[in-house]
This record gives structure tokens, C-alpha cells and sequence, in this order.
């Protein structure tokens, strides 16, 4: 599989929700055959303000967390695939969501990997280390602050890197 890159601004527009909180539950199992890994969310806030603060939000995305014993000798494989988000209990994370699938109702991050930022000491990164992840963006309204973002390479500013998103999903001025 080859991921497309995408930019914050495209990230942005194809999300559904961006919720910044804390991973507080995952597990796996099967849907009507379909393998898949649901995820909790304790909500500290959504960019695009459609979640309430201090909720939760859990969704179920394709893929176990690792193979599982069917009990009859053999073993099923269809783990998360490659470039997908991987979840861990206790981590503090900003997930760009993008909508359900119409069929299955899996979901994932926008950008698969690219849309799900780790936070550590108040600096967030994605899988990539934020590669590329403000190409071809039209910065001229930036701050200086959002512009230093650009010119420092790996981890951002959380603060900053929220309100930079808040701006681009249009809640924030």
C-alpha cells in the first residue's frame, strides 16, 4: 500500500472530528467476521467543536492488535495493516478522525498514520515526524508563532499546533 501525503490543511478538511485526549481503553476482536481493534478516547477537546469536552469517543478500526488463536490449531494473522494508526493505553494523542466507513462503520485517522499526533512534554508528532506535514500550504496568515512550527523540524508546540488546527477548521479565529 502506498500512503498519500497530506498536508495539515488537507488532514484538516477530511476529518470529521480532531480530538486531542487520552487513549484510555483497546482492544480487538471480530464484527461479523471482520477483525478489528476499537479504541477509547477521553475527550479533552475537538477542533472542530462538535464533541463535548469530558465525553468519550471510541470507534472501531479494521485489524486485530496482533494475531489471535483460533483455538483449533490455527492462527488468524489479520492484524492492523501497515500505515494504519497504532494505539496504546495511557498515551495522549490528537486524532484528525476521518468519517466511518458506510458499510462496515471501521474508522481511522485522516491520512492513516499521518493523522494521529503523539503527545509528549507538551509536543506533538506523528509516525512521520511531521514530514511534510505543511507542504504546499499558503502560510501568509500564520502567526509567527504557527510560522516557527514550519522552521522547526520534528515535535511541535502543542499549544500553538491546536490553534493552528482550530483555525483551519474554522472554530477559531
Amino acid at each position: 500500500m502506498k500512503l498519500k501525503k497530506q498536508n495539515l490543511q488537507e488532514l484538516t478538511v477530511a476529518s470529521q472530528n480532531i480530538i486531542a485526549g487520552e487513549v484510555i481503553k483497546v482492544t480487538d476482536g471480530f464484527d461479523n467476521k471482520r477483525p478489528y481493534t476499537e479504541v477509547t478516547i477521553a475527550v479533552n477537546s475537538d477542533a472542530k467543536g462538535k464533541l463535548q469536552d469530558d465525553s468519550t469517543y471510541t470507534f472501531r478500526q479494521f485489524g486485530l492488535i496482533k494475531p489471535r488463536p483460533l483455538g483449533n490449531g490455527k492462527v488468524y494473522l489479520g492484524v492492523t495493516p501497515e500505515g494504519f494508526a497504532k494505539w496504546h493505553e495511557g498515551e495522549t494523542v490528537i486524532a484528525f478522525m476521518y468519517k466511518p466507513a458506510s458499510i462496515t462503520g471501521f474508522q481511522t485517522t485522516a491520512g492513516m498514520a499521518q493523522g494521529k499526533f503523539v503527545i509528549t512534554n507538551g509536543k506533538a508528532v506523528n509516525q512521520f515526524a511531521n514530514s511534510g506535514l505543511f507542504e504546499d500550504m499558503d502560510t501568509s496568515k500564520f502567526t509567527d508563532e504557527e510560522r516557527n512550527l514550519i522552521t522547526t523540524p520534528g515535535a511541535l508546540d502543542v499549544d500553538t499546533f491546536m490553534g493552528l488546527v482550530g483555525r483551519l477548521a474554522g472554530v477559531q479565529q
